[in-house]
């Protein structure tokens, strides 16, 4: 009956050791996905504002163009009502014919 108990006692001691070691991985793991979960939400924090930086860049470009394009219209249509009003008036007329 000896020899029985024996035998029961080192298979538990592995078995604890098992359970030990997993708990601690377990354990291991969780830490990691804190870590993991806070480095990403820094990273698309990150992303988010560069994108926004992209984006606002972007508009003041196009916000740019559209000033020079409006510049260059104001100034062509200045310069041909200046030359001949009557060259504008067939223009309107052309215009409307379509």
């Amino acid at each position: 009956m000896l020899g029985g108990i024996l035998f029961m006692n080192k298979p538990l001691s592995d078995k604890e050791q098992l359970i030990s070691m997993l708990t601690e991985i377990y354990d291991q793991l969780e830490e990691l996905e804190v870590v993991l979960e806070a480095s990403f939400s820094d990273l698309r924090k990150s992303m988010d504002k560069n994108e926004q930086d992209k984006i606002m860049e972007s508009k003041q470009k196009l916000f740019g163009l559209e000033q020079a394009i409006d510049k260059v219209n104001s100034i062509s249509n200045l310069e041909l009502a200046s030359t001949n009003p009557n060259h504008v008036a067939r223009a309107l007329q052309l215009e409307l014919g379509y």
